[in-house]
């Protein structure tokens, strides 16, 4: 299997594990109306409207221009709307807050990607493209979008749940950080150009998430002190 299939096939199975388990967050929003499974819906596509450009880019050989924007704009926004779902599940009072300045920086990365110049002979190399997107579109704004949005994000996604976890000891909080740094860990081995393992990460994130979500639904165990009524 040469590089491009193997190219296709990857970013082809990260963009149906993740639209298909943003789905089913969505599908749990609309059932209990909890705002952290919208965020993490929202999250989940925009991986998945992400990769789904890569699979286009890879198989006709070049991002389109317009297209290149959109996944810069994805790219950027995912690490910060995925803290949102982390501070809607975690942390629902200071949730609001976060969220709308995600979506204000998310707004700035979006200004700069589509205003933005760019080499446009680094479409046709599409790997490159992929992982060095502050350097094929040099924009200011995309580039504190990307730093911001990565940093927050990775506080929220990553330090909020080992703090939680911390102070709970619910072990879904571990899962979550454990997607976040499989996620960072996605972004390294793309920066160092290593797509058979970029793709295998993003998976193996979106799993861990959804898992540790899904976990946090579960009936937690009642202490003795609670079932016979007396306050701790």
């Amino acid at each position: 299997m040469n590089s491009t299939v193997f190219d296709v096939v990857s970013s082809g199975c990260t963009t149906l594990v993740s639209l298909g388990l943003g789905t089913v967050f969505f599908r749990q929003y609309r059932g209990r109306g909890r705002p952290h499974a919208l965020a993490w819906s929202i999250s989940f596509w925009a991986i998945g409207l992400a990769a789904l450009l890569q699979v286009v880019a890879f198989g006709t050989g070049a991002f389109g221009a317009d297209a290149y924007r959109a996944y810069a704009t994805l790219a950027a926004a995912v690490p910060g709307l995925m803290g949102v779902g982390s501070m809607y599940l975690l942390w629902p009072r200071q949730a609001r807050g976060y969220a709308i300045g995600i979506a204000v920086l998310v707004g700035v990365s979006a200004v700069g990607a589509w205003a933005g110049p760019e080499y446009a002979n680094a479409l046709g190399r599409v790997a490159y493209a992929s992982r060095q997107v502050t350097l094929v579109l040099t924009s200011p704004l995309l580039l504190i979008g990307f730093a911001v949005l990565g940093t927050v994000g990775a506080a929220a996604l990553v330090l909020g749940a080992l703090w939680s976890w911390w102070r709970s000891r619910l072990g879904f909080n571990l899962g979550i950080a454990a997607g976040g740094l499989v996620f960072s860990l996605a972004d390294t081995l793309a920066a160092y150009g290593i797509p058979a393992l970029f793709f295998g990460a993003e998976i193996a994130g979106v799993l861990l998430i959804y898992w540790a979500v899904q976990k946090s639904r579960a009936p937690r165990p009642v202490s003795a002190a609670a079932k016979s009524g007396v306050s701790s």
